[in-house]
């Protein structure tokens, strides 16, 4: 809706008695970025815009969905609609790498629903980079090492952010990454990452021109 002239007309020049005034003043829209965590069973989404931020977490089970491709086409559904379609920049979580047989079919699943995941995006314009998780924990907390509940604790030190799960916490992460692209950070460490991930000496791009 356009700003009205105080004698109720648009504020665009078209009133007579506004026509010599400046333009009414808009408020500048924020950009917003975002950090995606993809699980099976509880994906964490957050949106960073300016200081406001929004963390949730996607729950799924095996009963959500008549099989496993609808309940992956479910998740990213989800996700994709919380995402602005102006959307400055996006970070997601790469696939983790299974420590043991036990760990292989989870891996498995997970790989899917991230490909899946990642053509949405692809298909739909949006810029985002692939993290891996030892980067994410670097970012946070400066090691790439650690068990998920030291991030969490440090998205709360670092950001004020008191993230109900490891997902969420991971995702708040992410989307601050997200804003390093277009905010420099203001930890050295943090930096350096940003710098990497731009030169491509680790992770992966698309759609960032």
């Amino acid at each position: 809706m356009e700003d009205e002239c105080p004698h109720g007309l648009v504020g665009d020049g078209s009133c007579p008695e506004c026509s010599l005034k400046e333009p009414l003043e808009r408020t500048p829209v924020l950009p917003v970025f975002v950090g995606l965590d993809m699980s099976l069973s509880s994906t964490g989404f957050c949106r960073k815009q300016g200081t406001n931020i929004t963390i949730d977490t996607i729950k799924t089970t095996p009963k959500t969905a008549e099989n496993d491709l609808a309940r992956l086409q479910y998740i990213v559904h989800q996700v994709m609609e919380r995402i602005p379609m102006a959307v400055e920049m996006i970070c997601m979580e790469d696939y983790f790498t299974p420590g043991n047989k036990a760990q292989l079919g989870a891996a498995i699943k997970l790989v899917a629903l991230g490909t899946v995941m990642r053509m949405e995006l692809y298909k739909a314009g949006y810029p985002f980079y692939i993290v891996a998780p030892s980067i994410l924990k670097k970012y946070c907390t400066g090691k790439g090492t650690g068990q998920k509940s030291i991030v969490v604790r440090e998205v709360y030190k670092k950001w004020g952010i008191d993230a109900k799960d490891d997902n969420q916490a991971d995702a708040c992460v992410l989307a601050h990454m997200s804003e390093g692209f277009v905010m420099e950070p203001e930890l050295k460490y943090q930096q350096e990452i940003i710098r990497r991930l731009r030169e491509g000496d680790v992770g992966k791009s698309y759609n960032v021109t």
